[in-house]
């Protein structure tokens, strides 16, 4: 190996595993892997101290206790050449400088948006660079601008549905997956829809036949194995982040068509019209060549561009990324043309 990289990331889900495995097979680094969990409490005195804690002092004892627990995991005496950083506000401040301090250079991945975690803003000043896949966040806070990446490249002609949807559920996303369903089945297209309730119970009743609520956490292998099932991919963006899904380049790798709520992505350089369809409220039917047709193949420089190797290379400014980080071609605020 020709250098060591410190990967601090939540336990969430299991995608610190495509960042992993990408470390470790592009970077040329040895991969120390420090995952921060939900913290347990130990006794009865530990919950009460943090009730009160909470309850007076607006401080949460539970995190910070995580935030050290995850932390003491790195060997005391090792040194990195990288930090890389997923999630950073779990970390206590504290407990993130100490780490930190064990790398020659440190980064941060923003891999959701500063709407939704207003607390990312405390964390920028740690790192040496900060990355994030949201073109108006790099903009407005002065990141550098890198798009997701697919993970798997296996292709297939042999599809048992039309469209496949995977993703968790709210209710905002319910309306537009129920809208969207109706006018595929009106079309007589074969739909697949798997919904993870997020905390809570779904009260949602009386839903069409191809709408499953899931009761575990799918894998991200399962997930691609379950998509090459489908000749049509659905991506439902967040309303509150403009940066595109893991779902539209694991559609990407895969060779698959894409239907996205996401009308930012006409900016990008793999956008084309026969591969990708944008929904939006004012949609009545989805042309029918446009699930007929071929994928319009990609240029090799773009299909490499987007992957998990590039991005790895990338992000730690290693020979056969891209030196600079791409930056958003777009004014905060303007709307693209469709």
């Amino acid at each position: 190996m020709e250098g060591r990289l410190l990967f601090l990331c939540t336990s969430h889900f299991d995608l610190y595993k495509i960042f992993q495995h990408g470390f470790e097979h592009y970077s040329g680094c040895d991969v120390t892997t420090i995952l921060y969990r939900n913290y347990r409490y130990k006794n009865k005195m530990e919950k009460m101290h943090n009730f009160f804690s909470k309850t007076f002092f607006g401080k949460d004892l539970r995190k910070i206790w995580a935030s050290a627990e995850s932390i003491s995991r790195i060997p005391e005496k090792e040194r990195y050449d990288y930090a890389f950083v997923i999630c950073p506000e779990l970390f206590h401040p504290e407990h993130l400088r100490h780490a930190l301090k064990k790398a020659k250079h440190s980064i941060a991945y923003y891999w959701d948006g500063f709407d939704h975690f207003p607390a990312y803003l405390q964390t920028m000043d740690y790192f040496d660079s900060r990355y994030s896949f949201d073109p108006i966040d790099a903009e407005r806070y002065d990141l550098k601008f890198i798009p997701n990446f697919y993970s798997y490249e296996d292709r297939t002609t042999a599809h048992e549905y039309d469209v496949y949807f995977l993703g968790s559920y709210d209710e905002s996303r319910l309306a537009t997956v129920l809208q969207i369903l109706s006018l595929l089945e009106k079309q007589n297209k074969r739909v697949v829809i798997k919904l993870l309730p997020s905390g809570k119970a779904t009260t949602a009743k009386n839903l069409p036949s191809a709408i499953t609520f899931i009761d575990h956490f799918i894998s991200s292998r399962e997930a691609a194995e379950q998509m090459k099932k489908s000749r049509i991919i659905l991506d439902i963006q967040n309303p509150i982040q403009h940066g595109l899904t893991f779902r539209v380049f694991e559609a990407m790798g895969l060779g698959k068509k894409l239907i996205t709520t996401n009308a930012d992505i006409v900016n990008y350089d793999f956008y084309h019209p026969n591969n990708i369809f944008i929904w939006n409220q004012s949609t009545r039917s989805i042309p029918d060549e446009f699930f007929t047709s071929p994928c319009q193949e990609l240029s090799e420089t773009i299909y490499k561009k987007y992957s998990r190797e590039h991005w790895v290379k990338t992000v730690l400014g290693l020979p056969g990324g891209t030196e600079h980080a791409h930056q958003p071609q777009r004014s905060i605020g303007r709307r693209p043309t469709i």
